[in-house]
């Protein structure tokens, strides 16, 4: 790009030269192998600029019209070409064949403050850290995380599509205004074992002690069944039931290692496999039809959950180091 810039101003000085020499547009356009209404265009910034010279030789290609497309507030590009007196066509191929812009869904993302993206910086460092430096070789990485489901059928408004000729043949997705929800646990490692989901008890408020039990009575029997005596890491994020006193005692005392909380990144759901992968998939295929009750909704999350594709899953978890490394090179700031 740099390039393209330098290869624009010599050619605009060696223009500029050649007309200072009072040569044609003609002359000029054989001899320098340009366009003749390149020469043109120059000839006319010239002369509208009072022969100023260094603003004509500078001037960057298409910046004029980024400037003019580009407004401070959000405006609807139907009302562009009223405002600028063009055509509508004009103004698409400016945005699509000239600035080469294409159009893209805003992104959506946790609030960051200056220190929260400090604080990601930081811990993304060290967990990257503790990746490269296990304790052993082959380490088990266990990740785990919650979820509520509902009951309510899911669809992405971009992409499930409906073909038909009337727009009144399209179906309707059904929302219901409180629909019965449930939370899950869920647990997987980067060798691709998944854990049969626990559902906590309606209405359960998950404090510290809630949470010991379930590490107690579900977690640590299961690690002891799939890993035995062999060594493995805990991964958990920062919810305030995770970094409780009670709970980081306990687990200290009873699991091989686990991630503390000065160690995992504040505000990056993105950098957990459960949350970028595990659970959108398995929204997709829990919520593909609506649920009447509870138990079908349960009884489809334990399935969908018990039948992932493990590959996918092994591939999904190795892509978490990658995660954070680009964490890193955006210095804490958001990456997707």
């Amino acid at each position: 790009m740099e390039d393209n810039k330098l290869t624009q101003e010599i050619k605009r000085h060696a223009v500029i030269v050649a007309l200072r020499a009072i040569h044609s547009d003609l002359e000029i356009s054989g001899c320098l192998n340009v366009a003749r209404s390149f020469v043109h265009k120059v000839r006319q910034e010239l002369e509208a600029s009072g022969d100023d010279v260094e603003t004509v030789a500078k001037r960057k290609k298409h910046e004029a019209r980024s400037d003019s497309i580009r407004t401070p507030q959000f405006q609807d590009i139907i009302t562009l070409p009223k405002d600028r007196h063009v055509s509508e066509g004009t103004i698409r191929n400016t945005v699509h064949e000239d600035l080469r812009y294409k159009s893209y869904v805003m992104r959506m993302g946790q609030f960051m403050s200056a220190q929260t993206r400090s604080q990601r910086l930081i811990r993304a460092k060290r967990l990257l850290n503790k990746l490269k430096h296990p304790e052993r070789p082959n380490l088990l990485w266990l990740i785990y995380d919650e979820k509520i489901f509902d009951q309510d059928q899911k669809t992405n408004r971009r992409n499930d599509r409906w073909l038909c000729s009337d727009p009144t043949d399209v179906l309707h997705v059904m929302h219901t205004k409180f629909p019965a929800t449930v939370m899950i646990l869920g647990v997987v490692s980067n060798e691709g074992h998944v854990m049969p989901p626990h559902f906590f008890s309606h209405g359960l408020r998950v404090n510290a002690a809630a949470y010991t039990e379930v590490l107690k009575t579900v977690l640590k029997p299961w690690i002891d069944r799939v890993r035995g005596e062999g060594p493995y890491l805990l991964q958990q994020d920062s919810a305030p039931s995770h970094k409780a006193m009670t709970t980081q005692d306990w687990m200290s005392e009873n699991l091989h290692d686990h991630i503390t909380p000065n160690y995992w990144p504040p505000s990056s759901p993105n950098l957990n496999p459960l949350d970028f992968y595990v659970w959108g998939v398995n929204e997709r295929d829990t919520n593909k039809h609506p649920h009447n009750t509870l138990e079908s909704l349960k009884a489809t999350i334990t399935r969908v959950m018990t039948q992932m594709n493990k590959d996918h899953l092994i591939r999904a978890c190795r892509r978490f180091r990658q995660r954070i490394e680009a964490v890193i090179a955006a210095k804490g700031d958001f990456i997707e």
